[in-house]
C-alpha cells in the first residue's frame, strides 16, 4: 500500500464527514462526486490546497520582483 492510499482515505473521511454531518448526505455525495472512494475526496482537498498554496506563493514572487525592479528604478 502506498502513501498516498493511507494519507488520502482519512482525509477524505474527515472532510466529509466535517463538512456534511450527515449520514445519508455523506454517502450520496461520496457516490454522485467521489465514485463512492474517500481515496477521491483526500485527493481532490489535498491537491486543492497544494494548488492554492503555490498560487499564492507564485503571485507574492511577481510582486516581489515587480516591485523590487520599480524600487531599483526609483533609487
Amino acid at each position: 500500500m502506498e502513501i498516498a492510499s493511507i494519507l488520502y482515505y482519512p482525509i477524505g473521511w474527515l472532510y466529509l464527514w466535517i463538512k456534511y454531518r450527515n449520514k445519508e448526505k455523506v454517502k450520496e455525495v461520496l457516490q454522485d462526486k467521489y465514485d463512492g472512494k474517500y481515496y477521491f475526496a483526500g485527493a481532490q482537498l489535498t491537491l486543492s490546497i497544494f494548488g492554492k498554496i503555490l498560487l499564492i506563493l507564485l503571485v507574492l514572487f511577481i510582486l516581489v520582483v515587480i516591485g523590487r525592479t520599480i524600487y531599483d528604478l526609483i533609487k
